[in-house]
């Protein structure tokens, strides 16, 4: 509550991220890493930091580290597959993906006067190929 407004911190959140992660499953007698979804969550994507393309002798690359803004309980860790939607919940139907890099972890900044700001900021990677 700030000056007669409550704040909807939640309302930000206009991207949404699913999360992917690699696990060991055993099917039959192997065992082999197999994709699975492990979540899907509100989020934010802001700071975009795009390099210009390097070219090499071979070919043509693209990097890029954005990031993500996610409520504090979302379950993702540094080396997630994330397929971001930008502007999903406001009509938005293109998706990008990433891969987790860093997550950090900010809880109730400014001594908890803003409920809804703690978050996880997480760095988004990408390192594609210019076809």
């Amino acid at each position: 509550f700030v000056c007669g407004v409550i704040m909807v911190f939640s309302e930000w959140n206009t991207d949404k991220v699913e999360v992917y992660r690699t696990t060991m499953a055993k099917v039959g007698n192997i065992t082999k890493p197999t994709r699975a979804k492990v979540g899907e969550y509100r989020c934010r994507v802001y700071n975009s930091q795009k390099d210009a393309p390097i070219f090499t002798d071979r070919q043509p690359k693209a990097k890029s580290v954005e990031k993500l803004w996610v409520e504090i309980d979302c379950d993702i860790v540094s080396g997630d597959e994330l397929m971001v939607t930008r502007g999903f919940y406001v009509g938005g139907s293109s998706s990008t993906r990433y891969l987790a890099g860093d997550v950090v972890p900010y809880y109730e900044p400014v001594g908890g006067m803003f409920n809804g700001l703690k978050h996880k900021e997480v760095a988004m990677l990408t390192d594609e190929v210019i076809k």
